[in-house]
């Protein structure tokens, strides 16, 4: 399987440390001290998880050098919907006309999508999808609260979109495995962080829990990617991890070896975008490889799950 093309989509508002100061009192400085978050976005008026999707995906044809033909299967990635009815899938599919496309929605929190590709993976092996487009979007301030000194300083909002094809197109990165997992029988696990609509919204009731296995398993995903594939981190030219906290991201890359050049970061511009970081940091780090070089992506959802993808750049 091979990623033909990549876009993004980022609101145009920016929030910095000094808003978060004024509504807690902290100093601005100790935001970026304990999660590496100097700036993030936030949507606009009109703004959601589904316009910004659309919006991704129109970025990926303007810049990309790949269409929307013949695609029969959509997955829309996310943990904060608009609409858990018309799901980012179901409206992409209205918007670019992809008839008798399959459409579905898929959310296993911070590591859905990662998952998404690990599905149309298997859809590819199956034979019965030839060419898929995945979307990521978060709309974390739809659900967080500002005021929240936990974790409301965390959230950005943004998404991303692929194009996947079963054959190589112009950007030649092919996606050589993928595994996932659920960990909800560890830890804190389904109550480490939780997003209930109607009782709290986006609520992180145990940090140093999610921080814990967050570090563990993302490391793990790593090494359990590169053993099966015969490969050592020395062979990997680029780690591009979940953007949770720099912190984590830190303790990921100091664990496993990496000098500060093979990790990608977007954490500090961007916040925290939930699934869509992954995305995000993919479509702006994708050209540094060189043909024949890797690069992994690992993730870890907050419900619990971890996910990780092996690609590498075609010679």
């Amino acid at each position: 399987m091979f990623i033909h093309a990549s876009g993004e989509y980022l609101p145009e508002r920016v929030v910095d440390n000094d808003y978060f100061s004024r509504l807690t009192g902290r100093p601005s400085p100790w935001f970026e001290q304990l999660t590496g978050i100097r700036q993030r976005r936030r949507a606009g008026e009109g703004e959601n998880a589904n316009t910004m999707a659309i919006a991704a995906v129109k970025h990926l044809l303007r810049t990309g050098d790949a269409n929307l033909e013949d695609v029969d299967l959509i997955i829309g990635a996310s943990y904060t919907p608009w609409d858990t009815i018309g799901t980012i899938a179901h409206v992409l599919q209205r918007e670019f006309s992809l008839a008798d496309a399959r459409a579905m929605y898929l959310s296993t929190a911070c590591s859905s999508f990662i998952d998404a590709i690990d599905m149309a993976s298997a859809y590819f092996a199956s034979g019965r999808s030839r060419k898929a487009l995945v979307v990521a979007s978060e709309h974390n301030s739809l659900y967080s609260s500002d005021g929240d000194e936990k974790s409301g300083h965390l959230w950005g909002d943004g998404a991303a979109a692929l194009i996947l094809g079963n054959t190589p197109g112009k950007l030649q990165l092919e996606v050589l495995d993928t595994h996932t997992v659920g960990l909800a029988d560890r830890g804190k696990g389904p109550f480490g962080i939780t997003m209930v609509p109607r009782d709290g919204g986006l609520v992180m009731h145990h940090g140093k829990d999610i921080f814990m296995h967050a570090c563990r398993e993302m490391a793990g995903m790593a090494r359990l990617l590169l053993e099966r594939n015969n490969l050592t981190m020395s062979d990997v030219r680029l780690v591009i991890p979940h953007q949770a906290n720099k912190r984590i991201i830190d303790s990921v890359a100091n664990d496993l070896g990496l000098s500060p050049q093979r990790v990608a970061l977007t954490i500090g511009e961007l916040g925290n975008t939930g699934c869509a970081s992954v995305a995000i940091t993919l479509h702006r780090f994708a050209h540094k490889l060189e043909p024949g070089e890797y690069a992994l992506l690992i993730a870890f959802g907050g419900g619990y799950s971890a996910a990780g993808a092996l690609l590498r750049r075609a010679k």
